[in-house]
């Protein structure tokens, strides 16, 4: 008996081979057709679907597979849910179980297309990723019918279609874990940011943080647009425009107390002000809407907006490498990264607040960086000879700047002033110094920072969702 004659199995297999079908088409036409990827926009609903204590926990033990991992599990999801609408079919209606499936199909992938508050993909390319979707389950219905029936009486013939389903299974198999296995070793690969070692973080050493899945856009300066409401910049026309150059210190919103997603840069480009002085901004305009070529969204009010305020082309006097945003990012200093978008391609005006995209998974709208201090030097657990042993490391508020650092190895009873690096730039991290005399003995030392105002940063522990972490970086030395 032909295995697709089980009929307890037959439709629950014949509807998976639907679903890797699917998915391996819709992947390899997310890769070379830029079509919305079904995977990604069910993460995009499980992320605003998840409580925030919960996707922090799966933030903190995950770290950087979190993602990638969300992916692979969503792609697991979606085929396990063919199977499953397979078996739903067979039972409601047994004549009609590939028509059935398709409509589910298409049902379901157009509500999740709706419902993924990040998919800004034109109409037309989700209508044609579902039809990419409905096409495999027309294929493997019909490929099955054909190897069950009595239609097709030469064997040879019916070896050479099973072999080809068996093919395009193996090729869409192989398509959805190269993509999958690529974005896992991608996020082991990739570096936070180094412990602070100079001034200007070199871009290589440069955090990295993406909402992407699948890889992060790679744009031809030629063909690069920036749409405004009355007219649109080449990348020659806006390198044409006067430019400024800033020192500001990039922080991820993401950043756990004592962590690396913190980097600082030169960032040059034009003033925001002066783009804006190319179109005409609408007399009831309150907000200034950006989208980039990843689907990415964000606002901010134009009454915020400042000289200081760029449309960064550079980074460290070189054009903007490719994974931190090239042509076009924003530069908004005082605000985590989230609100720095990358690879910018449309700006427009709303007299109404639209939230951007992580405010619509349940991030604080106004994402401004919280004062923060970190001790570099010594490592945690560091063995160090008894005597003056040297403190080092950074503190960083934003646009508030730093007035003192202080450090305490006795649980708080007393505090020690650091000694402040001459500032670097008002945007920018500063660097503090304190040696310590120490006695042969275990310490727990702690840092804390005070803002350009005097005001302490918080020592009350807090996670990184949904504002930003707080509380007081502490490592232990062991000093013989």
């Amino acid at each position: 008996m032909n295995e697709f004659h089980a009929r307890g199995q037959r439709p629950f297999v014949t509807s998976i081979s639907a679903g890797v079908l699917a998915l391996g088409a819709d992947y390899l036409g997310h890769a070379f057709f830029s079509l919305p990827l079904l995977p990604e926009q069910v993460s995009f609903i499980l992320l605003r679907l998840l409580p925030l204590s919960v996707f922090s926990a799966i933030l903190r033990t995950l770290t950087v597979l979190a993602r990638p991992l969300l992916l692979v599990g969503a792609t697991l999801m979606i085929i396990a849910g063919y199977g499953l609408a397979g078996l739903l079919a067979n039972r409601l209606a047994p004549r009609a179980e590939m028509a059935v499936v398709a409509g589910l199909v298409t049902v379901v992938s157009a509500a999740i297309a709706l419902l993924a508050s990040a998919t800004t993909e034109p109409g037309t390319m989700i209508a044609i990723e579902i039809v990419l979707l409905v096409l495999a389950v027309v294929v493997a219905y019909g490929v099955a019918a054909v190897l069950s029936g009595d239609a097709l009486e030469d064997e040879g013939r019916r070896r050479v279609l099973r072999n080809s389903l068996y093919a395009a299974l193996g090729v869409a198999a192989v398509t959805i874990g190269f993509v999958d296995v690529r974005r896992i070793i991608t996020a082991l690969a990739t570096q936070q940011g180094d412990r602070a070692q100079t001034e200007i973080t070199p871009a290589s050493s440069f955090y990295l943080v993406s909402k992407n899945l699948v890889g992060d856009p790679v744009i031809s300066p030629s063909s690069w647009r920036l749409a405004l409401p009355d007219r649109s910049l080449t990348y020659q026309e806006l390198l044409a425009l006067p430019t400024q150059e800033l020192e500001v210190t990039f922080e991820c919103i993401s950043n756990e107390v004592g962590g690396t997603l913190i980097s600082n840069g030169l960032w040059k480009g034009p003033r925001v002000q002066d783009v804006l002085a190319l179109t005409t901004v609408p007399g009831d305009s309150r907000w200034l809407l950006i989208e980039s070529a990843d689907g990415y969204t964000e606002s901010f009010p134009l009454s915020e907006l400042t000289p200081h305020h760029l449309l960064a082309t550079h980074l460290n006097g070189d054009p903007l490498p490719s994974a931190h945003g090239f042509p076009a990012r924003f530069v908004f200093p005082g605000h985590y990264g989230m609100k720095q978008p990358k690879w910018v391609t449309r700006l427009a005006f709303s007299s109404g607040d639209q939230p951007g995209y992580w405010e619509n998974n349940g991030w604080n709208e106004q994402a401004v960086v919280k004062t923060m201090s970190r001790i570099d030097v010594p490592g945690d657990g560091a063995e160090l000879t008894a005597g003056s042993i040297r403190l080092s490391g950074i503190a960083f508020s934003g646009t508030r700047r730093i007035s003192a650092v202080e450090l305490s190895w006795d649980a708080r009873r007393s505090w020690h002033a650091a000694a402040l690096v001459p500032e670097f730039s008002p945007y920018a991290w500063r660097f503090w110094n304190l040696y310590a005399g120490l006695s042969a003995g275990q310490y727990r030392v702690e840092v804390r920072a005070r803002d350009g105002e005097g005001t302490l940063q918080s020592p009350i522990p807090a996670p990184t969702l949904p504002d930003g972490a707080s509380g007081y970086h502490t490592i232990m030395i062991d000093v013989r």
